[in-house]
């Protein structure tokens, strides 16, 4: 009987947290912004990637995909730990030839 009490008691204290917003942490609220330039020479092809990010939070890991405009296929992507600032960049390697159209280049994950 006592365990029953006090099995009803947890739950309700965990109904609580829960309508509270207690339980399963905060999504990290953020404005990102990103842009790529290609240099390709022959079957070689790099991208220098240089993006900005601004939040409530005090880092972010900044996914970053490189796309042909005209396939949509990915030729290219980093990951980019950001802390202590609101720019990150860089560059990376990229399957070429590209498109006609050049690059897309979008945020695809930031946690």
């Amino acid at each position: 009987m006592i365990i029953g009490f006090g099995l009803v008691a947890l739950m309700g204290v965990a109904v609580v947290l829960y309508l509270a917003g207690v339980t399963g942490g905060t999504a990290k609220s953020y404005k990102t912004s990103v842009d790529c330039q290609v240099n390709t020479v022959g079957s070689q092809g790099t991208v220098t990637i240089n993006g900005t990010i601004s939040g409530d939070a005090s880092s972010y890991s900044v996914t970053v995909e490189v796309l042909d405009a005209t396939s949509h296929q990915r030729i290219g992507g980093q990951t980019f730990e950001v802390r202590g600032t609101t720019t990150f960049g860089g560059t990376t390697p990229a399957e070429a030839p590209i498109g006609p159209a050049g690059i897309e280049c979008k945020i695809v994950k930031v946690a």
